[in-house]
């Protein structure tokens, strides 16, 4: 008897303990998803992926491959309105382990305060979205900074 009232006490202290450490992360999908939507026409809708982001002391580079299909036109609407802070988005044909890439997209002149980009991509295999994430100075472990970007993708 006292193994199982020890063993629900262990579990208790396990859950609740893992549920302070998670944080906001500012991020309404279903206010995401629909900006992307709107920007999306008249492409067809294909799919969509949310990113979480975690801004630490160290800089850091999270990559998404997406798949698409040869002979389709495609479109990507990215949503950064849920990131506190900026973050440089960049798409590529090949991974960032290959040779001679070269990026097909990126954000770095898109004016400040623009949320919902907007990129038609020329015809590939896959591409490869790179979140490069700066360093956040104020990072700590107690009060982490974390937002999302969400991008959503059509095919005409």
């Amino acid at each position: 008897m006292k193994k199982i009232y020890l063993i629900g006490l262990v579990g208790l202290a396990v859950v609740f303990g893992f549920t302070t450490i998670q944080t906001a992360d500012n991020c309404d999908k279903k206010g995401m998803t629909a900006a992307c939507k709107k920007k999306l026409e008249p492409f067809k809708y294909d799919s969509q992926k949310f990113t979480k982001i975690n801004f630490t002391k160290k800089a850091q580079q999270l990559e998404v491959e997406v798949p698409i299909f040869i002979g389709e036109k495609y479109r990507i609407v990215f949503n950064t309105s849920g990131l506190p802070k900026p973050v440089n988005i960049s798409v590529y044909t090949k991974d960032k382990e290959a040779k001679k890439r070269e990026a097909i997209y990126t954000n770095k002149e898109v004016k400040a305060g623009e949320t919902v980009l907007v990129f038609d991509a020329p015809r590939a295999r896959k591409m490869y979205i790179d979140y490069d994430v700066p360093a956040d100075s104020t990072a700590s472990p107690t009060s982490k900074v974390s937002g999302c970007v969400a991008f959503m993708v059509g095919y005409k």
